[in-house]
Order: structure tokens, then C-alpha cells, then sequence
């Protein structure tokens, strides 16, 4: 068993690391969103392989001017690697800071990101809890319902699938659910839990470093740490077409990764396979989920992930879709009449 978590502070300070390479404009979307945050006990490190040294372009360094001048603590570091991005990014952050909150550099944070990925340490301060992510999703989509998705297969990632389905949408439900495996773009980090397991880095993965986080999740699992999201802390991934560690093209219909990069991924998941093979996950232990509303009072009644609430609602829209239906041809019909 892991060993115990000191308590955290409620003004425990953050380290917000960024990696970041030839997207000065959506940095600048970023950092302009950490100023404007609930929580503002945060410093920022940023680990820059960018072509022009991002202190040198004109928005950036105002932003970083201005983050100084309001308190904020600010470290850029200059490195060319790509699969040890975040590690860099940690090994740069402040000695004895043990919050870091990883964020890509094409993230918009909505205003209360910082204060709300950071509550279920403070919910939960007696479990060995080492990761929180919040929700992801591009800014085209539409708020869910998560009793309802809950029900598709797959919407979950498990150690053998790790999946965006949960933390690339957001939901209607402020909930806090228990998961097996994060999305990267946004996700809190107990850092000496990290540490424990080896650290951010594996050698052997691409540039792309594509199952950087499913590989780190595998090794908290293994080592027996909680790791948890909630609903309530949301970003939008706003997908930056160029810079960063791949390629995408963006349309109506979404983004789609470059196909060239997707075959250069392919190695880092069969790396990410032979890592998982030897190691000993934990397995049968089912899920559960909160209500933010329910833990914020004190209650901890968790809920099974599927439960009747959802399948009630799936019968509900099942049973309108029906009746829409039934009314459109109903209508045709006396159109053709």
C-alpha cells in the first residue's frame, strides 16, 4: 500500500506546468486563463522547445511580465527532447511543491479550474489519492448527461483501453467518479506520488510520447493510488493544428489527427503494451461515483457507475424518439393526402 499523504493545505500552493513548442498563440489563450482564475495560489513553470524562446515573443512576455508583477511565480526552461516534456516541465517546478497541475499548451481553463480540479484531495484526504483530471472536450460540444453516456461501452477507460470518451466531453452533473486511467491536456498531480512510481518519463517512447500518461496511471494503479476525475473542473482543448508533439486538421465534423502522425504513434503503443504485461494492475474492483453536492455536504454515498437513473432515461428518450417519430409520419401521411 502506498504510504500516507500529508494533508494538504487549502492555500496549498500549485505549480501549473506547461509544455510548450510553436504555438505562441494558444499560449498566450492559456496563461491569459490562469490569470484569471478562482484559486490564486499558483506559480508557473514552462518548458519551452519552441523555435522562438517564448520570453521573447511581445504577448508572452507581457504575460509573463504581468503573471510576476501580481505574484505569481514564473521558471521558463529551454529543452529539445519531446518524450520527456513533463518531466522536464516537474523537474523545473519548485523543491517541496507538491501539487502540480499539467496543462497543454492549446488549453483554455475556464475561471474556476485550478480551485475545482484541486477539491477532491480535500474531499477525499484520507485515501492515497495521486491524480485528479478534470474534462477536456473541443469547444464545439454540448453539455451531456452522465448517467445516460455512462451506459455506452467503452465511455470509461480501462488499463487495457484507455479511452477520451469520459474527460474529452462535459456534462450537466457535477459529479466526482473513480477511473483506472486519465487523458492527458489537463490533470493534477500529486508530485510525490509520481515520484514513487518513477517518475513522468519512460525512455523508449516517441517524440509524440503517446501513452505518456496511460503508462503513468498504469504505474499509480500498480502501486495501489486512487485516481479520480471531476466533472466539475473544465477546460477547453481548443487542438493548436501545428506545434506541440502531433498534427490534426480541424473541420465541422471535429479534429482529425495527420495521418503520418498516427503511424509514428504506433511504436508508443507497443511500448505502452510491453509495460503493461509486466506489471500487476489491480482487477475487479468496481468503480464508483459522487455527487459534488452530496461530498461538499459531508455525505459519502457513492453510486455504481451504470445505474437505474440512467437506464430510466435511456427509456424515456427511447420512448419520445418513438413518438417523434410516429408524429413525422403521421404527418407526411397527410401531407400526401
Amino acid at each position: 500500500m502506498p504510504a500516507p499523504f500529508s494533508r494538504l493545505r487549502l492555500d496549498e500552493p500549485v505549480v501549473v506546468a506547461v509544455p510548450t513548442r510553436n504555438r505562441p498563440t494558444y499560449l498566450a489563450a492559456l496563461l491569459s486563463s490562469l490569470l484569471y482564475q478562482s484559486y490564486p495560489h499558483w506559480s508557473l513553470v514552462i518548458n519551452d522547445s519552441s523555435d522562438e524562446p517564448v520570453a521573447e515573443h511581445g504577448a508572452l512576455a507581457d504575460l509573463l511580465v504581468l503573471m510576476r508583477s501580481t505574484g505569481h511565480g514564473v521558471t521558463v526552461v529551454r529543452t529539445d527532447t519531446g518524450w520527456d516534456r513533463h518531466q522536464r516541465a516537474m523537474d523545473a517546478a519548485p523543491a517541496g511543491a507538491e501539487l502540480l497541475v499539467r496543462v497543454d499548451d492549446d488549453v483554455l481553463l475556464t475561471p474556476t479550474y485550478l480551485e475545482t480540479v484541486l477539491k477532491p484531495f480535500h474531499l477525499f484526504p484520507e485515501r492515497p489519492l495521486a491524480a485528479v483530471g478534470g474534462c477536456a472536450p473541443e469547444g464545439h460540444y454540448h453539455a451531456m448527461d452522465l448517467d445516460v453516456q455512462l451506459l455506452e461501452p467503452g465511455w470509461l477507460s480501462t488499463p487495457t483501453e484507455p479511452t477520451w470518451r469520459l474527460q474529452g466531453h462535459w456534462y450537466v452533473q457535477n459529479e466526482v467518479l473513480e477511473v483506472e486511467s486519465l487523458l492527458g491536456h489537463s490533470i493534477a498531480y500529486r508530485r510525490s506520488a509520481v515520484e514513487a512510481v518513477g517518475g513522468w518519463a519512460v525512455p523508449g517512447y516517441s517524440q509524440h510520447a503517446f501513452r505518456e500518461e496511460s503508462d503513468l496511471c498504469m504505474r499509480l494503479r500498480a502501486a495501489r493510488y486512487d485516481i479520480m476525475v471531476t466533472t466539475e473542473a473544465l477546460a477547453w482543448h481548443l487542438y493548436a493544428p501545428s506545434g506541440g508533439s502531433r498534427t490534426v486538421s480541424k473541420g465541422p465534423q471535429g479534429v482529425m489527427l495527420d495521418r503520418a502522425d498516427e503511424a509514428l504513434m504506433a511504436p508508443d503503443e507497443v511500448r505502452f503494451r510491453e509495460r503493461q504485461n509486466a506489471l500487476d494492475l489491480p482487477a475487479g474492483q468496481p468503480l464508483r461515483r459522487y455527487k459534488m453536492r452530496d461530498l461538499e455536504r459531508g455525505w459519502r454515498r457513492p453510486r455504481p457507475m451504470q445505474s437505474w437513473v440512467g437506464r430510466l432515461k435511456n427509456r424515456r428518450h427511447a420512448f419520445l424518439r418513438r413518438v417523434k417519430k410516429e408524429l413525422l409520419n403521421l404527418a407526411r401521411s397527410a401531407g400526401r393526402a
